[in-house]
């Protein structure tokens, strides 16, 4: 990918719109140095511009309805796929504790498969969901979709979907679903975490488990992984300040406890190293606000604490082909898009900023491009100043990528008339950037404001 400002064409069932309409960036700004980083914004043509103009060619997702949220990608190089969640107007009974009358709101499950033409969605299944609680999904060594999601009857005191299932994925159609957790057991837990199972007195209890999901395949042996939040009975304060974060790798898809009544497991990024050692990275929020990696060593599972306070939503994480733990994520209190790397996952660099333009760095999603660079994807809510809430006319999807020491970010898609570029989920195809994200606009005529699922892809 070489270096310059993005344009827009907009695809819209498959019929090509000119520069400027719906969703289209307009090209004008100016190249701007800001410390360590590089804003290539100037026009196609212009001494700003740089060398190359590469176009973005953006494809609606009408077919997954009000989607877009928790968007996640899986790539292999030649192919990339997206889930999502979107939401629905249908509710379903799950009777808790012997209870009638409870219901749950359902959720669709959304897969996005590349055509001949672009990319298509169809929904996978639908599932009860209290909240929204994320979805996973990778390419195994066939270069099939399969999909992570949080499925089956409610758990004893905890209403909605509470196993961790996972299925294959042919034509957008779901295969059968596999059951990797129906409760809380697991086979076992790293020493020095043991203390604090024996304080939180619940450790392989509950049946409330599988939120969260993420998964991915281990590129030494093409097994696929899976790390998900146990919450126990899910009922009570200290089911969230002390849930686990299991992970199981197939065939057998034994359940091993990798971070051990913390209040962890939120945003759940799984990876694996070139050498096939595992690395979770995921949130506690209900303990004590911290970013933690639990990662393993031809030792076992070791943890590492990479941020302790409070972020947006959504975590990037990702390991290069060689080797490289590289972390993304919004730090709430200095309102900054950070990043870290490491080599091994034990000893990581300090934070550094990645984009000081304004309020921007919501809902980082990370990935590597084929040179080996660290890449984020990630909203711009608007400008400094602005209030409370983001700003329509200045906010957008953002795309920086790190050459040479230098992160250099790009507009992607940035329209005046509606929020675009939440959710991102990036990947890379061919060289090229994919990027799956949402879009909110209000509809005058309806009252109500509409979600939709759309994909930015680089020509």
């Amino acid at each position: 990918m070489s270096s310059g400002h993005w344009k827009c064409v907009r695809i819209s069932n498959l019929a090509a719109w000119c520069m400027g309409s719906l969703l289209c960036l307009a090209c004008s700004g100016k190249n701007d140095t800001d410390g360590g980083l590089v804003h290539l914004d100037g026009p196609a043509g212009s001494p700003d511009a740089g060398p190359a103009t590469p176009t973005f060619k953006v494809i609606d997702i009408p077919e997954c309805g009000q989607a877009g949220y928790q968007t996640v990608a899986a790539a292999n190089g030649s192919k990339v796929v997206f889930a999502t969640l979107a939401i629905t107007s249908k509710t379903a009974p799950c009777p808790v504790e012997s209870r009638t009358g409870t219901t749950a709101d359902v959720f669709d499950v959304c897969v996005v498969l590349p055509t001949a033409t672009g990319f298509t969605g169809s929904i996978a299944t639908s599932q009860p969901y209290l909240v929204k609680m994320g979805v996973g999904i990778t390419l195994d060594k066939s270069g099939e979709p399969v999909l992570a999601y949080t499925g089956g009857p409610s758990a004893g005191f905890r209403c909605g979907a509470s196993d961790m299932l996972i299925a294959s994925v042919s034509g957008g159609k779901l295969g059968t679903p596999r059951t990797i957790a129906a409760d809380s057991q697991s086979t076992g837990m790293p020493a020095d975490q043991a203390p604090n199972c024996a304080a939180q007195d619940v450790c392989n209890q509950g049946d409330a488990t599988g939120y969260w999901p993420s998964i991915a395949r281990d590129p030494s042996s093409g097994a696929l992984g899976v790390a998900f939040r146990d919450m126990h009975f899910g009922f009570a304060d200290t089911d969230f300040a002390s849930s686990d974060v299991e992970f199981a790798r197939g065939d057998a898809y034994a359940v091993y406890t990798v971070d051990v009544a913390r209040g962890g497991g939120t945003y759940n990024r799984l990876a694996f190293s070139p050498t096939g050692k595992a690395a979770v990275a995921h949130y506690s929020l209900d303990y004590q606000p911290a970013v933690w990696l639990d990662y393993q060593t031809t030792q076992g599972w070791s943890s590492q604490k990479l941020f302790t306070g409070e972020i947006r939503e959504q975590l990037g994480f990702a390991i290069s082909a060689q080797g490289l733990y590289a972390l993304a994520y919004y730090d709430d209190a200095k309102r900054l898009l950070m990043y870290r790397e490491s080599t091994d996952g034990a000893t990581w660099t300090a934070a550094e900023n990645v984009d000081r333009d304004g309020v921007t760095g919501y809902y980082p999603s990370l990935a590597f491009d084929d040179q080996g660079n660290p890449a984020i994807a990630y909203y711009r809510c608007g400008d400094y100043g602005v209030g409370d809430g983001c700003d329509a006319s200045k906010d957008g999807l953002t795309l920086a990528i790190r050459r040479q020491g230098t992160w250099e970010t790009r507009k992607v898609v940035s329209d005046s008339a509606i929020y675009d570029g939440l959710y991102s989920a990036l990947a890379f195809v061919g060289g090229k950037a994919v990027i799956a994200y949402q879009s909110n606009y209000y509809d005058p005529v309806a009252g109500t404001s509409k979600v939709s699922l759309h994909i930015a892809k680089e020509m």
